[in-house]
């Protein structure tokens, strides 16, 4: 009964409930999402169950705050404490019948959850993109794309094995991931089936109005067709907008045909822009998938590996903006890898505490819903100085509310000197008096 529940949620603690020995922190993010926990509890299910999904919600969400909390078994030793049975309706979760719960859980009905969360966080939609826009407003509503692996166990029958560079066969889950650069909010996370690629993954999660940003892994005609869009037409206009970088012309990488170059500006050449042009991919296979006949653009630039010169090459549907800007823009690209490398260390997904993929991808629901607490609670959009500071917390070193005001102040900084970098640009305009 929804009384009962209210009541066992918010009853007395138990005489023999335990004291966990260190402090929990994240108990005032359960209150806050009291409300949704009430619609999580099925009472359709079947007469047999005794866990929901509102009681594992909140162990998970916990155990994100809490370093120490990374396992079946201290889940289960974390829900029999005094900190814990505050906000649960059952005396403990154990992990075997958690392991069970994993595998029937249904994550989807956390996303009203992360939508609602989404709401207080949201930015305008991208209109058309001209000259007019800098470098960034266009990052607003710049997303980049890209997957990364997860320890898993060979039983874990939706997992990938591959080989490392050794040549070494491990047994990993793929993880892929879309994220807006500028707020450093995910806009899509997917756990995708073992035999999809990481390219028709992301065409099921394209929004309007973005600019995506692809690695070369992500190498596919079929993606760029679906950034347009209809199929049909040639002339169809763009849905949404990318940049990718492709492998050097040759071998299974496409050369652009029938070119036209583009002027270099002089910004461009001080950057060291090599190159900068349109033309069509026109290939058998490109007349398949739809992309032969567009209008594409290539832009090619140096970097450096290891010592060695080497050229990036990127393809593009951007045409009103500058080579410089479509270079600057690939560059934002590398915070997915930060977000990453952060999600592993702090999110508890160094290794996976559920062998099946809605357990996984449940977990790692509450995990993003956790970021979007912490970013409405602290005003301040994830950045590298926000990762290194919760890789203190996650080492144990420091709690949340320690590391806050450390965090206010780097970001009134940060705030100084963006201030400081606009009154200089502003001197330096043309149009200055």
């Amino acid at each position: 009964m929804p009384g009962e529940q209210k009541t066992a949620r918010a009853g007395s603690i138990q005489p023999t409930t335990a004291q966990w020995p260190e402090k929990i922190v994240g108990a005032k993010y359960v209150r806050l999402l009291q409300k949704h926990l009430q619609t999580m509890r099925d009472e359709t299910s079947h007469g047999n169950r005794r866990l929901f999904l509102d009681d594992v919600f909140v162990v998970y969400l916990l155990a994100f705050f809490n370093p120490t909390i990374r396992s079946l078994r201290t889940l289960e030793d974390l829900s029999q404490t005094r900190q814990a049975q505050k906000h649960l309706s059952v005396q403990r979760v154990c992990k075997s019948t958690l392991s069970d719960f994993n595998r029937t859980v249904d994550p989807e009905r956390l996303v009203p959850i992360l939508q609602a969360l989404r709401q207080h966080l949201s930015v305008e939609q991208l209109g058309r993109i001209g000259p007019e826009r800098d470098l960034n407003e266009l990052l607003k509503h710049t997303v980049a794309v890209d997957g990364t692996f997860l320890h898993a166990v060979a039983d874990v029958m939706w997992a990938v094995a591959n080989s490392n560079n050794h040549g070494a066969v491990r047994c990993r889950a793929r993880l892929d991931a879309q994220l807006n650069v500028s707020t450093w909010l995910p806009e899509a996370i997917v756990v995708p089936a073992s035999e999809q690629s990481e390219s028709s993954a992301a065409i099921e999660n394209l929004q309007p109005g973005r600019i995506y940003l692809y690695d070369r892994g992500y190498m596919s005609f079929a993606l760029l067709a679906a950034h347009y869009e209809s199929t049909d037409s040639h002339q169809s206009p763009v849905k949404s907008h990318f940049v990718m970088r492709y492998k050097p012309a040759g071998c299974n990488s496409p050369a652009l045909q029938e070119t036209v170059d583009r002027p270099l500006t002089a910004a461009d050449r001080s950057a060291g822009i090599v190159s900068d042009r349109n033309g069509y991919f026109l290939s058998d296979t490109a007349q398949r998938e739809k992309v032969s006949g567009r209008l594409l653009r290539e832009v090619i630039l140096p970097y450096e590996d290891q010592g060695t010169t080497k050229t990036l090459r990127l393809i593009t549907s951007l045409m009103d903006v500058p080579a410089l800007t479509v270079a600057q823009l690939y560059q934002h690209r590398w915070q997915v890898e930060l977000f990453f490398r952060w999600f592993k260390s702090f999110g508890n997904f160094g290794h996976l505490i559920s062998h099946s993929r809605e357990g996984v991808l449940t977990h790692l629901y509450v995990t993003i819903i956790a970021v979007l607490l912490m970013y409405l609670h602290t005003g301040y959009r994830p950045s590298k100085y926000m990762f290194a500071l919760l890789s203190q917390v996650a080492a144990g070193g420091a709690t949340l509310e320690e590391i806050l005001p450390i965090l206010r102040e780097r970001e009134r900084r940060k705030e100084l000197d963006r201030q400081s970098a606009a009154r200089r640009r502003a001197q330096k305009s043309p149009n200055a008096r």
